[in-house]
């Protein structure tokens, strides 16, 4: 019959901030990623929208005044590599057409864009205005701008902005919960199997596997990433070297034992007493 291995009282762990942080840093480093470019991103496209996509959605609100105007010079379009005009992303080729009317004994001009071929100079044109802000005018049926999906600060908060919280989100999920093991944890003995350096991974981190065995005495297999300059990184680095490696203590979560963490002896010690180095000529 299997009895239950009971998990020993200890006294008060040392929960260390720094590699605590560390968890799960990748989720972090992204997530920060995302809510620093793409906030950023919104923020600029929000002021840029006060200019002419929101003249051009003003306009199309209304009400607009219509006034006479007449062409006055049609710019060539832009041309592709094979001489036929570039289109719009809404798939019409245009070109910036230039334009004067007159609204209140005031002499105005415009541009908007038109279809190519559709207006040549001294045409005359309706021009749509707002009639309490003239300089907002476009001629009837053109385009001051197209917004394009991806330049509304909408779409970038949502696809960009919002996956960067939830990862955060996640990286918090994931501290606190390595939290709770570190002071909640049962320990064992974990002894490691195996150790390897990640590649293209900065700072320098070993993969350690290990075994240890559950409360239960079940055994258990697990993996986690250290830091190659950290204490325990330096000592792992050291006995990969020698092919022996000395059995580490393990805390694991009681009802997940798959949340665990390999730690040093010293994370054992009381917390009000710090470390000292032992004295050799003590006995």
């Amino acid at each position: 019959m299997m009895h239950e291995v009971r998990s020993i009282p200890t006294a008060p762990r040392r929960i260390r901030l720094r590699p605590l942080l560390a968890h799960r840093w990748p989720l972090f480093f992204l997530g920060a990623l995302c809510v620093i470019t793409g906030g950023l991103t919104s923020w600029m496209l929000f002021l840029a929208a006060g200019a002419k996509p929101s003249d051009e959605r003003r306009l199309n609100l209304g009400p607009a005044t219509i006034v006479a105007g007449v062409v006055e010079r049609v710019e060539e379009p832009v041309l592709e590599a094979n001489g036929t005009p570039i289109e719009w992303p809404d798939h019409v080729q245009r070109q910036a057409v230039h334009y004067t009317f007159v609204f209140r004994d005031l002499h105005l001009s415009g541009t908007s864009f038109a279809k190519v071929g559709a207006l040549h100079q001294g045409d005359p044109v309706e021009v749509e205005l707002l009639p309490l802000e003239p300089n907002r005018n476009r001629i009837k049926g053109t385009l001051l701008h197209l917004e394009r999906g991806w330049l509304k600060p909408g779409n970038w908060l949502g696809a960009v902005v919002m996956p960067g919280l939830l990862l955060l989100l996640g990286w918090v999920a994931g501290v606190f919960q390595l939290w709770q093991v570190l002071v909640n944890g049962d320990v064992s003995v974990g002894n490691v199997t195996h150790v390897r350096p990640v590649r293209f991974v900065l700072p320098e981190m070993l993969s350690v596997r290990f075994e240890f065995r559950d409360h239960r005495a079940h055994l258990r297999s697990s993996r986690h990433w250290v830091r190659l300059h950290s204490e325990l990184g330096m000592r792992l680095h050291k006995q990969q070297h020698t092919g022996w490696f000395e059995p580490m203590p393990v805390l694991h979560d009681r009802r997940l034992p798959q949340w665990n963490r390999m730690l040093l002896p010293l994370d054992f010690l009381p917390v009000n007493s710090p470390p000292r180095a032992l004295d050799p000529r003590s006995s």
